[in-house]
């Protein structure tokens, strides 16, 4: 138990100046939301939970050199806070995860995710959304999950907030404009810390009940610290078919045009013709590359069956990997569900990535994630899931390729308490 205090109160102690942001953004959505706060009395809740989970991993740090196995405790504490009204929804909600290592004590650690949501109806034709998040995670399981990139095991620290607002232009045609600001700190290195300023415009045309037609145009602006400056322009066009309550189809593709920016440093010398002594310094030239590809995006959610249900998406996409590099990334996610009686299923996670970067110095990189488990409600609010997963990365660098591979085995409980402190 003193362990764990030390290790919360070190977390604290050392993030010193991210917890002051925490604390900024915390109270400005807040004083946001006691500024547009309706008159007419909210739907207020308050709704903890919390889950356990027992892990074994035989490749921690997902190294094919280095291989690390170890069983890992995981405790969750979550608490979500909503008030709804006719025209405002606010929910806000944090996370602690921590972690403990039995036979590598020096990878535990405490990580956190937090975020707000605003939403706000002004009138019948306009709307706006203010979502903002504060995140402390682990460089190498978020990025093998978002992109299937192996990494270093990094701490990391994110937030940044999203605004937008939706106009509705007739009875069947609106028009979105939003973007902001997103910041990801390294405190302990090796990676570059980044600022990226996005802004997008969705202007959508509802052809019928079911089909909605749209453009999605995005304009991303990536800042790596002392690194390189990163600027991409995408277009897409794109059709949503609603078929029911429970199953939509989308489909969209579109072009993207990439320029980047960097700073190539050497060392270079003079010799003194009289004297002979040879004098070295350091020369930065600036560096402008920009390339454009080809980009799409599938998405099918459908319940085949009172049992069945399935949820496939595909696409491909530019994406700045966090060691600077820039990436064409092609990517297939599927998730299966079975239901073998009214409290069991069955479930089972797929993704597929590939990414390809261009230059002689380029890797790429082939990574299968396969997901199997079972999800047993016990009570409504009382579940535990067991299962397991394999991972395997092809990385090719060019003059050298090999494989990593992973397996994860766990036990998890989790409790969700029934909606405390609601007036409604």
């Amino acid at each position: 138990m003193l362990s764990w205090c030390h290790k919360v109160s070190f977390f604290v102690s050392s993030s010193r100046t991210y917890s002051t942001l925490y604390l900024i953004w915390l109270s400005c959505f807040f004083l946001f939301f006691y500024w547009i706060r309706p008159t007419e009395s909210a739907d207020w809740s308050f709704t903890p939970s919390m889950r356990g989970r027992i892990e074994y991993n035989d490749n921690v740090l997902f190294s094919h050199r280095y291989k690390l196995d170890d069983f890992i405790a995981r405790i969750r504490p979550e608490v979500i806070i909503k008030g709804k009204t006719e025209k405002t929804l606010f929910s806000i909600g944090s996370m602690v995860i921590g972690e403990k290592y039995f036979d590598n004590s020096q990878l535990d650690t405490v990580n956190t995710d937090n975020h707000a949501l605003l939403q706000r109806i002004w009138s019948k034709r306009f709307s706006t959304t203010l979502d903002a998040s504060f995140s402390k995670d682990e460089t190498l399981e978020e990025e093998l999950t978002a992109a299937g990139q192996p990494g270093l095991r990094r701490t990391r620290y994110r937030y940044g907030f999203d605004a937008s607002g939706k106009y509705v232009l007739s009875d069947t045609t609106s028009l979105t404009i939003g973007g902001g600001p997103s910041f990801d700190n390294y405190p302990d290195g090796p990676y570059p810390d980044r600022d990226l300023w996005q802004a997008y415009l969705n202007p959508a045309v509802a052809v019928d009940p079911k089909d909605i037609l749209g453009l999605f145009l995005n304009y991303n602006d990536a800042d790596y610290r002392h690194a390189s400056k990163v600027q991409t322009v995408s277009g897409s066009l794109y059709w949503r078919r609603d078929f029911s309550k429970t199953t939509y189809f989308v489909l969209g593709a579109g072009y993207r045009h990439t320029w980047t920016k960097y700073s190539l440093r050497y060392l270079s010398f003079s010799v003194d013709p009289a004297t002979g002594f040879v004098t070295i310094f350091p020369l930065k030239e600036e560096k402008s590359e920009e390339n454009g590809g080809f980009i799409f995006n599938a998405e099918l959610d459908n319940d085949w069956s009172e049992r069945f249900s399935s949820m496939v998406s595909t696409g491909r996409e530019h994406y700045n990997a966090i060691d600077v590099r820039s990436i064409d990334r092609t990517y297939v996610r599927m998730t299966l569900k079975y239901r073998l009686t009214e409290t069991i299923s069955s479930n089972c996670h797929l993704s597929f990535d590939t990414t390809t970067e261009d230059g002689p110095g380029g890797r790429d990189n082939n990574n299968v994630m396969v997901e199997p488990f079972i999800a047993w409600s016990l009570t409504p609010n009382l579940a535990i899931n067991f299962g397991g997963s394999y991972r395997y990365d092809k990385e090719d660098i060019r003059t050298d390729d090999f494989g990593i591979h992973r397996f994860r085995g766990w036990l998890s409980l989790s409790y969700r308490c029934p909606r405390l402190l609601a007036n409604h």
